[in-house]
């Protein structure tokens, strides 16, 4: 579905309430924020942050995770995934990313989630690794985050 404002107007037109509804409404609440590192990434799939925001059904959210640097034990691979309401909820999205032992990798994270119902949505951004230990490491100035962005309804 494509976002269809009406943004082209000329003099005397009126903006309806309709074509307003359509434009984003920015952030939806404070970030999910975490400046602790966290060395015990597995094979278990963890919740790395968890974000609850109100959500408007057929809305679109601009979903953001960053995890600032990310080292492994051996080289492998991380998956990354948005999940909705828990770590057991509907995978929304993922991505695979490859994990160094000498190189310093990150992620940022994104997708267009699309509203299902109204009201309370949590969105939670996991990591597993391969078959490897997999270091988030994370501190004041190095700030991993998740958040969701209203960009509009079709």
């Amino acid at each position: 579905m494509a976002v269809t404002p009406n943004t082209t107007f000329t003099s005397g037109d009126v903006l309806t309430a309709s074509q307003q509804n359509r434009f984003g409404r920015g952030i939806m609440a404070t970030p999910a924020t975490s400046t602790t590192t966290d060395s015990t990434i597995t094979t278990t799939e963890e919740v790395m942050l968890s974000y609850t925001f109100n959500a408007v059904n057929g809305r679109m959210y601009l979903l953001t995770y960053v995890e600032p640097a990310l080292n492994g034990t051996t080289a492998g691979t991380l998956i990354a995934r948005f999940r909705e309401d828990s770590l057991g909820g509907a995978t929304i999205n993922q991505m695979r990313l490859p994990i160094s032992t000498t190189l310093q990798g990150n992620i940022n994270m994104n997708f267009v989630f699309t509203a299902a119902a109204t009201g309370s949505k949590t969105i939670v951004a996991t990591l597993v690794a391969g078959a490897n230990t997999v270091t988030a490491t994370r501190s004041a100035t190095a700030t991993a985050a998740l958040w969701a962005v209203d960009i509009g309804a079709s």
